[in-house]
């Protein structure tokens, strides 16, 4: 008779990770790129100090790919865009909807980076500070 082990799994790291934007005027946009955050992983929340389009990309050319998608357009399948949101006032943080996970598709000296896009959505100049948190599951 054969013998069952049961799985087990090591809970991952959370990690939140902060970067901001230099000042865009209201329809600018900046590119960031988060390290720290590993290649692999599950998002929690991420929030915006200021109102924000936020998206995520599993590569650098995914994301100059989809710089010029307007923000009423859905991202294509398979297009590399991870997730997607606007934050419409200051501060407000944002649940990560079920089975938000990322991951990077680079290679080499770029890895592991989660790439973003920061469109500022509001009324006025602002430096747009992105938190994300996270669970790493591959560093």
């Amino acid at each position: 008779m054969a013998s069952w082990l049961p799985r087990t799994q090591v809970p991952g790291q959370q990690v939140s990770v902060t970067h901001t934007t230099t000042p865009l005027l209201p329809g600018a946009s900046a590119l960031l790129d988060l390290p720290g955050l590993g290649r692999l992983g599950h998002f929690l929340a991420v929030s915006t100090d200021a109102p924000g389009w936020v998206s995520f990309y599993s590569s650098g050319a995914a994301r100059e790919a989809d710089g010029s998608r307007p923000i009423t357009q859905d991202p294509a399948p398979g297009s590399g865009v991870l997730l997607d949101l606007v934050t419409t006032a200051a501060a407000q943080t944002i649940t990560a909807p079920p089975g938000g996970t990322y991951f990077s598709t680079e290679t080499g000296a770029a890895a592991p980076l989660l790439r973003a896009l920061v469109r500022n959505t509001g009324t006025a100049q602002a430096a747009i500070a992105v938190t994300v948190t996270a669970v790493v599951l591959a560093p």
